[in-house]
């Protein structure tokens, strides 16, 4: 092609979160997959928030995966097709609930012959990439997987095995790099990833990774609410403790940090590098900032004179 497709201007939704069913039918309709397959786990009832229902609408086979049995049996309502699997599972890294195990010894697998993924969505709000990295039999051609939004793109952070933080985008940028697939496509809260040998430079590959990037610090909370210190770099690590101490306005959390104090955290970041630039600007420029304040003053003095 002579001009390659920018995903980011293709978000709209018909039932995904942030845009995804729109990047999705884009990617899909240039490759000319009109009816193919798909695997969703963490599928709710299969059609809350879903990346797939749109398209099991238009006719495509695969497998909706499951762990809670309420949600299940909503899941089992929305979702008749016979040509779709639905499984009730919690999907593990290793053992007969591994994705490899699930699907292998599916009924759509051994008696229906769909033995390939066109489109895996993984959304389990925590051990997302370690499932991955888990996968030996399938090869999907294209990938949506969650990570988690808090956590800034030049922190490597994986979620530690079995807890409910999330994954770095940049860890999972890493590891789909390392088997060849492109990210395509970024919305809030997914990485949307294509085989490379399947982009056939289709579309506008996305590169998070940056070299003047600085190392220091990053905060950033896990999907349970826990507050996490941790630093830019490959091999940095991180800390969580029973209390944390959060550096501007000395702010003190208990752990887990519950969800109104973390909105308060990620505002109060925002405020306070106002207030300190404000600060910054009025020790290096003080006749200035003096006669712009004076000015802002008088020119609030004037607009409530015309009221």
């Amino acid at each position: 092609m002579d001009t390659m497709i920018d995903l980011q201007d293709f978000h709209t939704n018909a039932f995904s979160q942030r845009g995804e069913d729109g990047v999705i039918e884009k990617i899909f309709g240039t490759l000319g997959v009109k009816s193919g397959s798909f695997c969703e786990f963490g599928a709710w009832d299969g059609k809350h928030l879903s990346n797939t229902f749109n398209l099991y609408q238009k006719g495509w086979t695969g497998w909706y995966i499951e762990g809670d049995k309420t949600r299940f049996r909503d899941l089992v309502a929305n979702v008749t097709n016979p040509r779709v699997e639905r499984i009730c599972a919690w999907v593990t890294v290793s053992g007969d609930n591994s994705l490899d195990k699930l699907l292998t010894n599916s009924n759509l697998y051994n008696e229906g012959g769909v033995r390939s993924i066109d489109l895996l969505s993984i959304d389990i709000d925590s051990d997302d990439l370690a499932i991955w990295r888990s996968i030996k039999d399938f090869r999907p051609v294209v990938v949506v997987i969650e990570y988690n939004p808090t956590i800034p793109f030049d922190v490597f952070f994986e979620n530690p095995p079995g807890d409910n933080k999330g994954n770095s985008a940049r860890s999972i940028y890493e590891y789909a790099n390392s088997i060849g697939y492109n990210l395509i496509a970024i919305t809030a809260c997914n990485l949307i990833f294509i085989e490379k040998s399947r982009n056939q430079n289709y579309f506008k590959v996305i590169n998070l990774y940056d070299p003047n990037i600085k190392g220091g610090p990053r905060y950033f909370f896990g999907y349970d609410g826990t507050l996490i210190l941790g630093s830019a770099g490959r091999d940095a690590g991180y800390q969580v403790s029973e209390i944390m101490s959060v550096p501007w306005g000395g702010g003190v959390f208990p752990q887990p940090v519950v969800k109104p104090a973390r909105v308060f955290a990620r505002q109060l970041y925002y405020r306070v590098n106002f207030v300190a630039s404000l600060a910054s600007t009025a020790i290096r420029r003080p006749f200035s900032t003096t006669a712009k304040v004076i000015e802002w003053l008088s020119r609030g003095t004037h607009n409530r004179d015309l009221k």
